[in-house]
């Protein structure tokens, strides 16, 4: 993959591995969701991830708030360019539930998080 730019590194090097969907939202062009990283050995995080230019696929407002009703986790995900110059994150929630965001732009917030924001499933 060639160079990328500082705000899609900054999402490649989030650890999505078991992050739950706490909550999500779409405003205009952009796309945000807050999702619970870590684990109890090394802490828990909240990481705001907010895509610019977004076309959410593969899902609905109504698959989204089960997802987080169900505190569905990421079993996978990555970072892929498109052929027009944007990106697409790529995701699926455990079990298979696919779920791509097609962004021109994405910022990162992260914040350190207690512990029992993790839902049991």
């Amino acid at each position: 993959m060639t160079e990328l730019p500082e705000d899609v590194r900054d999402l490649v090097a989030l650890d999505l591995r078991a992050a739950q969907v706490q909550d999500w939202s779409i405003a205009g062009d952009s796309f945000t969701w807050t999702l619970l990283t870590g684990d109890p050995d090394r802490g828990h995080e909240l990481a705001t991830v907010t895509y610019v230019g977004a076309v959410v696929l593969h899902t609905n407002r109504r698959d989204l708030d089960r997802a987080v009703a169900a505190a569905a986790e990421v079993a996978r995900a990555e970072v892929v360019p498109t052929g027009e110059g944007g990106f697409e994150h790529r995701v699926v929630l455990a079990p298979d539930y696919p779920l791509v965001v097609r962004f021109w732009s994405v910022e990162v917030r992260r914040m350190p998080a207690p512990d029992h924001l993790r839902r049991v499933r």
